[in-house]
């Protein structure tokens, strides 16, 4: 009887400790979903480097399958091109490049 109570008490524990961010579950090979648009065309983002607060990420869409390397300024809520090195832009809310920015700088 104390034995089962033991394997009881420990199996809630465990479940009650074990939480799946729905975010990393998306990636399976450091992609991850940013959004898509009414269209169905989705934007993907992947974290190459950097250290925080600037954080180089590749992006890709699924319309042209282009990836883009950028820099996130996660401290000023920012991001610039990096190849070739453009001017910073300010994240606009609400927008896939927030939820990029959001993940890339977690």
């Amino acid at each position: 009887m104390k034995s089962k109570t033991l394997l009881m008490g420990l199996a809630i524990l465990v479940s009650s400790t074990v939480v799946i961010n729905p975010v990393e579950a998306q990636s399976r090979n450091g992609w991850y979903r940013s959004g898509c648009n009414f269209k169905g065309d989705c934007t993907y983002v992947k974290k190459i480097g950097g250290s925080w607060p600037f954080i180089e990420y590749k992006s890709m869409d699924t319309i042209d399958n282009v990836e883009l390397i950028k820099e996130a300024d996660c401290r000023r809520w920012r991001w610039r091109w990096l190849y070739p090195t453009g001017s910073w832009k300010d994240v606009m809310p609400g927008s896939i490049g927030e939820r990029m920015q959001k993940i890339v700088c977690r």
